[in-house]
């Protein structure tokens, strides 16, 4: 008996070997093929990598914000809040270059950058909320990444005297704005032809909608002022390599784009002040105080302050905006405030003519811009049902105290 168990015993022993012999004949067999084919893979993965990187902000999960009825996403709440801002500091600075006379671009915008400085400095030392987004301010972090920073920066100013440039030179208000919408298709090219991104059907819609228009409003005024188109031109070129720079900063070198905001304005303001003494606008500037005006000048630093505060708002929010989404749905969402602008300059402003043609681009805009809003609202946006329950039901209990009061006022 004993011997017919140990018989048993060792003949499952030798086919476990046998088992495990032929297991590691195939492991070596599969490991040959997987070596062959793994340069193959290899180049397939490194060309997939920028679109998985693409697609981190969309499978990272949203954070919302309770506003009882519903739940908006951080995201969309700093995009409406650039569109308000951008809205409100194209009329200030309007009134700063036309009623005040006060055209000095790198000036202006030294001024902006001081204010922005100064108020990070104090959030980074003061504001618990603040240290946490952008993990502390430090010279050793900034020297970390010198060059991006720098680099940014660069693209930072040539994008902001273009734009300021552009809007003194084109004094048509529309026209201004309808080169402004020319970004968006040209940041979809770069997209989707030049770096391969999946765009939707609406997006596409939408950008296609936004530049016939823009086409159709401005057809009529392509041929004023070449040089003012020019600098639009360029400075939708520098707003585009700006527009990359920030959308990706996060997932290459792990520092929020809230941080690279903070440096910015550090880096900016020596720089435009050397650039104030060089080019001579620091002695124009004086003699501007100096000379008599018919305006008062409290009014004048009234505005310069609301200008900028706007701006650090406006800056911040889209820096948000931007990392929280992609660089063509923030402008494409933010496009719908030169829907606004336009119908401000023509009602208020009674800058230009309407015709067949400007109103056609004017309808074709407004409908993309109805377009990219309800989808993003749609994407972006959470019912409250236990509050949609309650107010439900407190349109019954009204309904009812009505018609019980109607009945009694009718006996």
């Amino acid at each position: 008996m004993e011997n017919y168990f140990f018989v048993l015993f060792s003949k499952i022993i030798n086919k476990y070997l046998l088992f495990q012999i032929n297991l590691k004949k195939m492991s070596n067999e599969s490991r040959n093929l997987n070596s062959q084919s793994f340069s193959e893979l290899e180049c397939t993965s490194s060309k997939n990598i920028s679109t998985e990187l693409q697609t981190i902000k969309v499978q990272e999960k949203k954070k919302y914000v309770n506003f009882y009825i519903c739940q908006l996403s951080v995201g969309i709440i700093f995009t409406y809040i650039f569109i308000i801002c951008s809205i409100t500091i194209n009329i200030v600075n309007r009134v700063i270059f036309w009623k005040f006379k006060f055209k000095f671009n790198f000036t202006l915008i030294l001024l902006q950058q001081l204010f922005c400085m100064i108020f990070f400095s104090l959030c980074s030392r003061y504001s618990k909320i603040f240290i946490a987004q952008t993990g502390g301010i430090s010279f050793s972090d900034f020297w970390k990444l010198k060059f991006q920073y720098i680099g940014y920066c660069i693209f930072f100013i040539l994008k902001t005297v273009t734009s300021l440039i552009g809007y003194q030179l084109v004094t048509n208000i529309p026209m201004y704005v309808n080169l402004r919408k020319f970004l968006t298709a040209m940041t979809f090219i770069y997209q989707f032809f030049f770096k391969k991104k999946k765009i939707s059907n609406i997006n596409i819609l939408v950008v296609i909608l936004l530049t016939l228009g823009a086409f159709l409003t401005g057809i009529d005024d392509y041929s004023t002022d070449y040089k003012g188109y020019a600098a639009v031109f360029l400075k939708n070129m520098f707003n585009l390599v700006n527009l990359e720079i920030s959308e990706n900063f996060k997932q290459k070198n792990g520092v929020t784009n809230l941080k690279l905001l903070v440096y910015n304005s550090f880096l900016s303001t020596p720089l435009l002040l050397l650039t104030i003494f060089i080019n001579g606008e620091f002695i124009k500037v004086v003699n501007y105080f100096q000379e008599e005006h018919d305006f008062n000048y409290k009014n004048l630093i009234f505005f310069l302050f609301a200008s900028c505060s706007i701006v650090m708002i406006t800056n911040s929010s889209f820096f948000i905006s931007n990392e929280k989404n992609t660089s063509l749905f923030t402008q494409l969402i933010s496009d719908s405030k030169y829907i606004v602008i336009t119908f401000i300059s023509y009602f208020v402003l009674k800058s230009f003519t309407l015709t067949w043609k400007n109103i056609t681009g004017i309808i074709l805009s407004t409908i993309a811009a109805i377009i990219i809003t309800i989808n993003s609202l749609y994407n972006n946006i959470k019912i409250n049902k236990n509050c949609s329950k309650e107010t439900f039901k407190n349109i019954k209990i009204i309904n009812n105290e009505v018609s019980k009061e109607n009945v009694n006022n009718s006996l």
